[in-house]
């Protein structure tokens, strides 16, 4: 009962840190449970997520190793190890372990969320449907289900389609974050910078720490012209800590692209070099087509 607790606590602490991508931390956490049980199942599965998180797959699949070759059917590791290899980018390997949650649970919403995002990564769109539509059949308002169709139905350019699906979950919810945040990003696909600042507010108002959100939000004061206040707002981001590389690219990508649209080329072009030589274990696709775009535009000036 008493190392229940201690594993509760250690969990729950691992988490609170892993909310706000602090990884490290949350290791450093799920490492005391390991040193009392190192075979302990639930740290060793989440641990190999915060090391996904980091980018750092070697580490995060030898974690998710160790719990199945003890117990080759268990339905919480290869629902983590299906986050961690989205995480990873390694998205037909995540729908794989999604299937296996499925085989035990066939309807569960979340993971069917997750399962139609990774075909959409993966640009199989019948399949992001088709993964998702069988079920809102039988449950027409479930708003995890709802939300990846408004994802999909964004992806293919179809804007109202997506917005008439994001203001039903708001509706039933007006404080799903999520699902505001979405809403700006459609916004924003669509060039509508005051209706997404919006939504990007609403959304802050409910997760006032959320670092992607604040990135979307001082990059649109950008393309509204308020570059001043845009950036003050990515100079804060840049004095907070946090080490999960998906927020890390989209704090660089946002701020690099902000400084594009102010006409500060040569600047974007030392947020893009900051990054890659920064953070040399990330995913690089983005970042260097970015910086190959602003090195024309300096060429044009």
């Amino acid at each position: 009962m008493f190392k229940d607790r201690i594993v509760n606590y250690y969990i729950d602490k691992s988490m609170e840190y892993g909310h706000n991508h602090l990884n490290k931390k949350a290791i450093d956490c799920v490492d005391k449970i390991l040193f009392l049980d190192k075979n302990n199942a639930r740290a060793l599965s989440f641990k190999g997520l915060y090391y996904a998180f980091l980018f750092e797959k070697e580490k995060s699949f030898e974690c998710f190793s160790e719990i199945l070759k003890n117990n080759p059917d268990d339905v919480h590791c290869y629902y983590r190890k299906g986050l961690a290899c989205m995480e990873l980018e390694k998205y037909e390997q995540a729908i794989n372990c999604f299937k296996k949650v499925l085989d035990v649970d066939p309807h569960h919403p979340i993971v069917l969320r997750y399962i139609s995002s990774c075909y959409l990564y993966l640009e199989e769109y019948d399949l992001a449907f088709n993964s998702i539509n069988d079920v809102l059949k039988e449950d027409m308002e479930n708003p995890e289900l709802l939300l990846s169709l408004s994802l999909y139905y964004d992806v293919l350019e179809m804007y109202d389609e997506s917005l008439n699906i994001l203001n039903k979950i708001i509706e039933k919810n007006p404080n799903e974050d999520n699902a505001l945040l979405q809403m700006a990003i459609v916004y924003r696909n669509q060039e509508m910078y005051d209706d997404a600042l919006k939504y990007i507010e609403l959304a802050l108002n409910i997760n006032a720490d959320c670092i992607v959100s604040k990135s979307i939000k001082y990059n649109l004061l950008a393309y509204v012209g308020d570059f001043e206040h845009s950036l003050q707002g990515f100079d804060e981001i840049s004095k907070t800590y946090f080490d999960g590389w998906g927020v890390i690219e989209s704090y660089y990508s946002y701020y690099g692209e902000s400084l594009e649209v102010m006409g500060k080329y040569e600047d974007a072009l030392k947020v893009y070099d900051e990054y890659l030589e920064k953070y040399p274990n990330f995913p690089k696709k983005m970042i260097e087509n970015m910086k190959t775009d602003v090195k024309k535009l300096i060429k044009q000036c």
